[in-house]
């Protein structure tokens, strides 16, 4: 008897003690819905949890009497729907319906908006990169993040790094900007994409065709914004990674941020390191056997060190936000020469350093009815110094070389002001917005021509969008901007979004553009081993016209969401600047006339949570004054592209498939005898394997996988020339095949 009274005692505490609360949810039609997100917190504060519902719908809640006395608030939520939010207060079962959306996750995007906003509401057409995607790339750069995208084409430049086109145009058309602050520092006209590091990135905006009314010169072909991570409310926040390549590579980095009532810290440093690699490599692996006359130590692809960091902190003292953000970068470079005969016991080495300091203070203040206001100061500073030694092979001892050229520093600023007031109330049908932005950008140095420079481009712009209807929204725009050097015109802009029905959405847009040439375009030598370039200071501004079409198709059904689109595009740009071939090894930069590149792309993706596949094709095509000349078809290539993701959100595994193809790339280069020719950059495929696991709660994330399946290297190339003296017959595209691995470790504090 005594036994009895005591099992049931017993019983009868754990029961009050875990109360065990059993949900369904279900959907309109009261079917169930699996693998639904159940996430519950105590109202005290207390630590809550996580829960994923069965295949039937079915989830139980580990929560104690003690805390449902206290109240324990619960969210369910699934993709595709509506979520849900309630208080329990007793351990009663219950059933929750989730009801569908006609549209995916609202993400907000601030790229060219009045206001943070739903993508699918703007009348651009923005993509957003998160970082789920990030993680899912195992990207580590701006690069990584882009080379599964559509109408983006990367090339690599192995002392100048990575760089990019979009819609046919080359990166000297493309705006750069983290927090909506300009990225300074282009080489060759492009920005070293490797050099932008995605760590503390929330997520990256791309607008494809010209925000020359919004952003000015060089937002032609498209903007891309890197948005940062801001502090969290949470009391404390500690992360650290950890990310390794089997041929020399391992990154490191370490975050931290910190809420409190008023104010928030965040704070991240890190370090990239790359020891270097070689096609002719054996197995893709490092080798640290003795060679004789070290004939190893010169490497196609460059041994390169990096250390970053940045610190960001907000405060919000009233009706105002401010907020300051630094970012500082060390990117040093290695070129060690092949020793040089008859003895081989001497090399010429090279090193190429690079210093970035960005600095910006922000402050936003919103007033009643939708308006609001928005102020940037930045002030970035670029260096890149470049040394030359000679190198004795049998002692290591070096000496700088004392001759002209081989040593030099090139000093770049930016200083940026922006100021914009928008008035975007929700049910108004007028809404608008007016803005200054003031650029001052100074170069110094040997290579330039007087020792320093300086341009400014300074624009008073503004736009409205006008609601004709519940459906239709027409957004005119308009830029004045005055060009220190260049008679700048005024920029016009028209953009339609036309909701035709739930589900299918029109836009529709024309846009001006309008380039100066950079500093670097006008005055800088850049004259090494590998290039001879001058500056041209009689350099025409680029102007541009850009027509877009986009037709979107977005629905959820079947638990998941259905979206595909179809887009086209035409570019016309005067007075294209390029390069161009004056004596047997020298470049400049020229007008070359126009250019014009169209194409459109198609797509289609379906994601329910834990499937997810897209699918998408398109085409460029290029014809500029030569083809014109010679009566010269259009140069078209193609490209397509593929993704597979798998989320086992129980037990918190991922694995992903990435793929594209870039078909054949025709181009006009100069031959070594100064003729311009047509010539072919042949087609290449390239894959990812990505798989990852989340363990010790979701606090440690361990992933791996292997990026360039179809092993590319060196892509073969029929042409001769370029900015490299001496041409040759392929061009450095990747590293070959690579395994990988990444450890992420996330500790929040309760």
């Amino acid at each position: 008897m005594l036994k009895h009274i005591f099992l049931f005692l017993a019983y009868a505490l754990a029961a009050a003690t875990h109360a065990q609360v059993q949900l369904v949810v279900v959907d309109a039609d009261g079917a169930p819905v699996p693998y639904a997100h159940v996430a519950w917190q105590p109202l005290d504060g207390g630590r809550g949890e996580l829960v994923i519902s069965s295949p039937e719908g079915r989830a139980e809640l580990p929560v104690t009497a003690e805390q449902l006395a206290g109240g324990v608030v619960v969210r369910i939520s699934f993709v595709g729907f509506a979520p849900v939010m309630d208080t329990l207060r007793n351990n009663a079962p219950r059933s929750y319906r989730l009801d569908r959306l006609t549209v995916g996750l609202q993400e907000m995007v601030v790229t060219g908006q009045y206001a943070p906003g739903s993508p699918e509401k703007a009348v651009h057409r923005v993509r957003v990169l998160d970082a789920a995607q990030f993680r899912r790339l195992a990207a580590n750069n701006l690069a990584d993040a882009l080379r599964n995208e559509l109408n983006v084409r990367l090339s690599q430049d192995n002392m100048l790094g990575s760089s990019l086109s979009m819609q046919g145009l080359g990166g000297q058309n493309v705006k750069i900007l983290v927090d909506g602050v300009p990225v300074i520092g282009r080489m060759d006209g492009n920005i070293d994409l490797s050099q932008l590091d995605l760590t503390g990135i929330e997520r990256a905006e791309v607008v494809e065709g010209p925000l020359s009314v919004n952003y000015g010169t060089n937002a032609l072909a498209g903007t891309i914004n890197l948005i940062t991570r801001k502090g969290m409310d949470s009391p404390l926040a500690l992360g650290a990674s950890v990310y390794a390549e089997q041929i020399g590579r391992l990154n490191t980095t370490i975050t931290g941020a910190r809420g409190w009532k008023r104010s928030d810290l965040a704070v991240m440093i890190g370090r990239n390191f790359f020891d270097g690699w070689d096609p002719n490599e054996s197995g893709g692996l490092p080798s640290y056997a003795a060679e004789p006359a070290d004939t190893t130590r010169h490497q196609q692809w460059k041994p390169r060190e990096q250390y970053f960091g940045r610190i960001g902190y907000g405060f919000k003292p009233g009706v105002w936000s401010l907020r300051y953000k630094g970012e500082v970068m060390h990117d040093l470079i290695v070129n060690r020469g092949m020793p040089r005969a008859p003895y081989y016991e001497t090399a010429f080495d090279e090193e190429y350093l690079t210093l970035r300091l960005d600095n910006a203070v922000f402050a936003e203040r919103r007033f009643t009815k939708g308006r609001s206001m928005n102020l940037l100061l930045a002030h970035n500073r670029y260096t890149r110094t470049r040394n030359t030694w000679f190198r004795d092979l049998t002692d290591l001892e070096a000496i700088l070389i004392d001759a002209k050229g081989a040593q030099d520093t090139s000093r770049f600023t930016l200083t940026n002001f922006r100021g914009t007031f928008a008035s975007s109330p929700d049910s108004a049908r007028i809404r608008y917005e007016l803005g200054v932005d003031a650029n001052l950008e100074t170069g110094s140095g040997e290579r330039i021509s007087d020792g320093e420079e300086r341009i400014g481009d300074h624009a008073l712009y503004g736009s409205l969008e006008y609601f004709a209807n519940r459906t239709l929204t027409i957004r005119p725009g308009l830029r004045a901007a005055y060009n220190t050097r260049y008679g700048a015109p005024v920029i016009p802009s028209l953009n339609v979004r036309w909701q035709l029905s739930d589900a299918f959405t029109l836009r529709g847009s024309y846009a001006q553009g309008f380039r100066a040439p950079a500093l670097k375009e006008l005055y800088l030598f850049f004259v090494d081993v590998n290039h001879d370039i001058v500056g041209n200071p009689d350099l025409s501004a680029e102007r541009s016209h850009n027509v877009s079409t986009s037709l979107a198709y977005r629905h959820a059904k079947d638990k998941g969401v259905y979206r595909s689109e179809v887009s086209l595009f035409y570019n016309a740009i005067e007075d294209l600047i390029t390069l161009a071939q004056v004596s047997a090894t020298r470049y400049t930069y020229v007008n070359v006339g126009r250019l014009h590149t169209m194409g459109g792309t198609v797509g289609t993706s379906w994601d329910n949570g834990h499937w997810i596949i897209s699918l998408g094709g398109g085409v460029t095509g290029r014809l500029d004054e030569l083809a014109v000349e010679r009566d010269e078809p259009w140069l078209f290539f193609p490209e397509v592209r593929g993704s597979l993701t798998r989320q086992w959100m129980e037990k918190g595994w991922t694995a992903s498939v990435f793929w594209k193809y870039q078909g054949r790339l025709a181009q006009y280069m100069l031959t070594d005898d100064a003729a311009v020719e047509r010539s072919f950059i042949e087609a290449y495929n390239m894959a990812d394997l990505t798989v990852s696991k989340r363990l010790w709660g979701g606090r440690t994330t361990i992933g791996g996988g292997c990026k360039n399946l179809f092993d590319v290297r060196n892509v073969q190339a029929n042409m001769s020339g370029g900015a490299h003296s001496g041409g040759g017959v392929s061009v450095p595209m990747a590293t070959g095949r690579i395994y990988f691995m990444r450890v992420e470790v996330d500790l929040k504090a309760k």
